[in-house]
């Protein structure tokens, strides 16, 4: 009889413990941080429907997705980075295609692109 009334006391109290996340508030997505991240990859700045789907959070707020977007194409759209990007063969940031200086960006990462070629050749 004992061992049955262990069994039964051990299962009721295994069927009391909490879960100790249970109240803690569901973390908010960090729009500003995920838009300078963006930015910094190079990407397009992706929709509001395309935010809502990878990072299963309804609530977009757009608005400061974008200005961190900016903050992040502000980080690498400059000559002497995209040129480094052309020497080390990577393609072009297509977000820095949206910038005025659109033009010399592409200019500086297509010189790149020729000198890490012809080192490429020399070696």
């Amino acid at each position: 009889m004992k061992p049955i009334l262990c069994a039964l006391l051990l299962l009721l109290l295994n069927g009391c413990q909490l879960d100790p996340y249970a109240d803690l508030p569901k973390s908010a997505t960090d729009w500003y941080g995920e838009g300078i991240d963006d930015g910094r990859s190079g990407i397009t700045a992706r929709s509001e429907a395309q935010l809502a789907n990878d990072l299963n959070d309804p609530k977009v707020d757009r608005h400061i997705y974008l200005k961190g977007y900016a903050i992040g194409l502000e980080d690498i759209c400059q000559t002497h980075l995209l040129f480094g990007w052309g020497v080390s063969g990577k393609i072009f940031p297509e977000g820095c295609d949206s910038r005025p200086d659109a033009t010399a960006l592409r200019e500086a990462w297509q010189k790149g692109m020729n000198e890490g070629a012809q080192s490429n050749r020399l070696n």
